[in-house]
């Protein structure tokens, strides 16, 4: 939904990363075990509407994304985390941090399965994310970029109290800039815990 499913650079290596609990979820980092639940999302083409090229994901390229996502976590140690609901154990999406071009910088990124949709979900997830990257991460400003057209993402984006910066071609798409800063940020309130 905010960001594009961008190939972060291959690395492995042991690695435990934080958990971030919200009231309805868990994020924690993923797992090849994943591929299957994360390939019923990225199949979908309306999820997949405003994400990269605009189409759905075979399993090979949900294989490769995913281990780009697992690498990237490792190496960095922060990343795109997999949103768990907490009632089910099911997969929803996911929601995390990504390092785009220097021009951009730390980019939110998520993306929820259909059925998630309109539950409040990628903004109780993105605004953890918030709280993490400006909390434990200690970044000065987060930025997210969409579609124009995502009317959704944009509005997750303003719930979040992001400020609309501008226009421009990132990835090779047109997209819409919405950045928020650590000065800016308030957190809500609501229940976040993070654990190892």
């Amino acid at each position: 939904m905010a960001a594009s499913l961008r190939q972060d650079g291959e690395q492995s290596g042991h690695f435990v990363a934080d958990r971030v609990e919200t009231s309805r979820l868990h994020l924690r980092a993923f797992t090849p075990a994943d591929l299957d639940d994360l390939h019923l999302i990225t199949r979908d083409p309306e999820v997949m509407r405003h994400i990269g090229d605009g189409h759905p994901l075979t399993r090979a390229e949900t294989e490769r994304n995913l281990t780009k996502i697992i690498c990237a976590f490792q190496r960095r140690g922060f990343g795109r985390w997999a949103l768990v609901r907490k009632e089910t154990g099911a997969l929803a999406g996911y929601c995390g941090l990504s390092l785009g071009s220097e021009e951009v910088g730390v980019e939110l990124a998520y993306l929820l399965a259909k059925s998630e949709w309109g539950k409040g979900l990628a903004t109780e997830a993105a605004s953890a994310t918030l709280r993490y990257g400006f909390g434990r991460l200690g970044l000065g400003a987060i930025v997210a970029l969409t579609r124009p057209e995502n009317v959704r993402s944009r509005r997750v984006m303003e719930r979040l109290k992001m400020k609309y910066v501008g226009d421009g071609n990132y990835y090779g798409y047109s997209c819409v800039w919405y950045s928020v800063s650590r000065d800016e940020w308030r957190p809500d309130g609501s229940l976040y815990r993070v654990t190892r």
